[in-house]
């Protein structure tokens, strides 16, 4: 078995690696190559990555969907392409007055096109519905306001490991894009799956090796306009 363990002190030039994978890594939605295979090795290379996230009390409750069959692909394309209607929709209306950038449209408007046509989705899972773990913070006497902590811990065993994983795929020099549009029609994804009833969908990742030679950091706020010490 490769061991895996790392010093404690990050040396300088693995530093400078790691930052630059995290400040580079992003949803790619329009520079995607469907054209060009994905090899499976390196996808269960970057989900043993992934599997090391955090998550509640270490239950590792998740479960990924790893699609290449051409026909299961495109009934997903299909069931995230109508599900992105109203979103879309709601984003041109956004673009037209100003509040969201033609960009982001227009990449969100690409995934929509060729989404059927990335080599590779995957479809990360819960084994429980929400309910469950509701109920489970209830019966431990938290009461019925506990719903947002346990929803927050529920999803959160998923999307650190989501994020690993999008990290991972960049440092195999592969490209991802992360939507949950499709949960708008859960029980169409679940159909085309074959989910087993209880098994909750938690996002939908496009995989396939990018267009272009380098990638930079994204637009985002200045960190002092949202960062606050001790109170807000």
């Amino acid at each position: 078995m490769t061991d895996f363990t790392a010093p404690c002190e990050v040396p300088g030039a693995d530093r400078d690696a790691v930052l630059g994978i995290l400040r580079t890594t992003r949803s790619v939605r329009r520079r995607i190559d469907t054209d060009r295979p994905v090899d499976l090795a390196l996808v269960h290379a970057a989900l043993r990555t992934a599997l090391q996230a955090p998550n509640g009390s270490n239950r590792q409750p998740w479960h990924w969907i790893v699609v290449t069959d051409p026909r299961r692909r495109a009934a997903l394309a299909r069931c995230y392409r109508e599900a992105a209607r109203p979103y879309l929709a709601a984003m041109t209306q956004r673009v037209d007055d100003g509040t969201v950038g033609r960009g982001v449209l227009n990449a969100s408007l690409r995934l929509t096109e060729i989404l059927d046509r990335v080599p590779v989705m995957i479809v990360p899972c819960l084994d429980s519905p929400p309910a469950d773990h509701v109920g489970l913070f209830r019966r431990l006497g938290y009461g019925p306001s506990s719903e947002h902590a346990a929803l927050s811990v529920y999803y959160g065993s998923i999307w650190p490991a989501v994020w690993s994983l999008m990290l991972a795929l960049r440092a195999h020099s592969l490209a991802s894009a992360v939507t949950a549009l499709h949960l708008t029609r859960p029980d169409e994804a679940a159909a085309i799956l074959d989910l087993p009833e209880g098994v909750t969908q938690a996002a939908l990742l496009a995989v396939a090796h990018p267009t272009g030679e380098s990638f930079r950091p994204a637009p985002r706020r200045e960190l002092d306009t949202v960062v606050h010490h001790d109170t807000w």
